[in-house]
């Protein structure tokens, strides 16, 4: 049975970055451009990783768990905005799943394949669009 709160979009990646997190937890950030729409997405751990091999431009699809966060701007207005919480990703057709216990020091069970290595579809020029949840 799927998870009630399971959403999944293919998609061009821009903006990937790799966040140092306190307990040294890879973690990675992205916007995924699915047609015209970005969407806010972030990935912890062995999904992280798989993610963080590719570059701006890359297609990969996703599968997670969406979230609406909501806070207070400058000028103290409420705003909103989606996000994704990634814990599937498929990347040239290697799918990576979540692994809870990647962090224990012993052998995590390997579910996926390795990764084939990326064929980049676009080169790493900076995008102009500076507005955005990153």
């Amino acid at each position: 049975m799927k998870d009630k709160n399971e959403v999944a979009f293919s998609g061009t990646i821009e903006r990937l970055k790799s966040v140092n997190t306190k307990t040294g937890t890879s973690m990675a950030t992205l916007l995924l451009k699915v047609g015209q729409d970005k969407f806010k997405c972030v990935a912890f751990k062995n999904v992280a990783d798989a993610i963080l091999g590719c570059i701006d431009g890359d297609q990969i699809s996703v599968t997670g768990s969406g979230s609406i966060n909501s806070w207070k701007d400058k000028e103290e207005r409420w705003r909103n905005d989606f996000q994704l919480s990634i814990w599937q990703t498929e990347i040239n057709g290697a799918c990576v799943k979540y692994e809870k216990n990647t962090d224990t020091g012993g052998h995590p069970h390997k579910n996926t394949a390795p990764l084939p290595p990326q064929q980049h579809m676009q080169d790493k020029s900076q995008y102009d669009d500076k507005d955005g949840p990153f």
